[in-house]
């Protein structure tokens, strides 16, 4: 007789639609993001500039700017000859439209988040238009130019060689950006519900949170707004209230109760033991209750591809660990830990069952499952409520 899979186990239906709620999360930011470049107007614009440039002054200037001929040699012997401004830029042109730092940028291959790194930071002209001064815009145009003879002497060229550059550093940024949605996402997917329960049963008082910045070229940035405190009355209308949150790209940090209790979001925490070493903890989530101190403390993975459940499970179980290791370091009693995924594929579920009859993990929950059954989003809230009411 083939073993009873556990409960929360992902059934086949369950992970298709995990796989296609996630290409529809990511791919609906993506489109946004990509419409919010306007690159269209940047492609246009570009092409005009590849009319009307001088051929001949490009080459008389090209070293002084960082072009190599080669890379220059490479461009004439195509068929057709490209256009150097395809791959190119000179001050000159970067001072007239500082928009197109953005395209040169990215067909340098370098992101947005490197720039800033080296000291380079030009997204206020890719964002703004602001002029360039001279001197920056000779820096900035001699270093794309540099790295980008570099890369077409070691790839060659070709009619639409250069689009594809500027595609594949932008794709690769826009990646960092969805990945970093998908956990953002899968936790307002589970808070919302849960803040509804409590609010429900007059226990929700305050929601701190702050929102990311709006989607622009400046991709791979980390901002966001200030940390924001919004006070929760039987006045308010929170369903409303979660739905702009929902369109502004909310970043939950804490929830606090009528009873004083906070549930925290991504909290780092330091504990000493009695020899004085250190031992720090960082879970997803966790209870903060005044007379009982870090009873309940959660791991939320968010990923929908089934190849990745593995890892996904993997990092979840040694934050978990971390955990345990320091709760009996530090002489606390052990909290109970749950674990939410929105997949469980066969082996993970099986794991995560053994964790729980070991009595390391209290429960586990798919998300997935969640979202489409209101008793087992219903169980995952009432369980979280004991625990912030007890």
């Amino acid at each position: 007789m083939a073993e009873e899979m556990p409960q929360f186990a992902s059934t086949q239906a369950e992970v298709k639609r995990a796989v296609e709620q996630n290409a529809i999360d990511r791919g609906g930011l993506l489109i946004r993001v990509i419409v919010s470049l306007d690159i269209d107007s940047i492609l246009e614009e570009h092409e005009e500039l590849a009319v009307g440039y001088d051929k001949e002054d490009w080459r008389e200037r090209a070293n002084s700017i960082g072009i190599d001929d080669i890379a220059l040699d490479l461009l004439d012997s195509s068929n057709p000859p490209l256009p150097y401004v395809y791959y190119f830029s000179s001050p000159q042109l970067l001072m007239a439209s500082p928009q197109m730092v953005f395209y040169y940028r990215n067909v340098a291959m370098l992101s947005s988040k490197v720039m800033r790194g080296i000291g380079l930071d030009c997204s206020r002209f890719e964002l703004s238009g602001e002029a360039l001064p001279i001197d920056r815009a000779i820096e900035l145009s001699t270093y794309f130019n540099e790295i980008t003879s570099k890369l077409i002497q070691d790839g060659g060229v070709s009619k639409n060689r250069h689009f594809a550059m500027f595609m594949a550093i932008l794709g690769d940024s826009l990646g960092g950006v969805s990945r970093n949605e998908v956990g953002r996402i899968a936790m307002m997917r589970l808070l919302n519900p849960l803040m509804t329960h409590l609010h429900r049963r007059a226990y929700l008082r305050e929601i701190v949170c702050s929102f990311k910045e709006e989607l622009n070229r400046n991709i791979g940035s980390t901002a966001k707004s200030e940390r924001v405190t919004f006070e929760i009355n039987n006045s308010v209308e929170l369903n409303c209230l979660l739905a702009d949150f929902e369109r502004r790209r909310v970043k939950y940090h804490e929830l606090v109760l009528c009873n004083g209790s906070r549930l925290l979001v991504d909290r780092q925490l330091k504990w000493e033991d009695e020899n004085g070493n250190e031992h720090k903890i960082g879970p997803d989530l966790h209870s903060t209750i005044e007379k009982h101190d870090f009873v309940w403390a959660a791991e939320v993975k968010g990923g929908a591809d089934p190849a990745g459940s593995d890892e996904h499970w993997k990092t979840a179980t040694q934050a978990l660990d971390r955990i345990l290791r320091a709760c009996h370091a530090t002489n606390r009693a052990q909290p109970a830990l749950t674990f939410v995924a929105t997949i469980f594929v066969e082996r993970v579920a099986r794991d995560a069952q053994q964790w729980i009859e070991e009595g390391k993990l209290t429960s586990a929950y798919n998300l997935t499952r969640m979202l489409q059954d209101p008793q087992d989003m219903e169980r995952f809230c009432s369980e979280v409520t004991e625990y912030l009411t007890q």
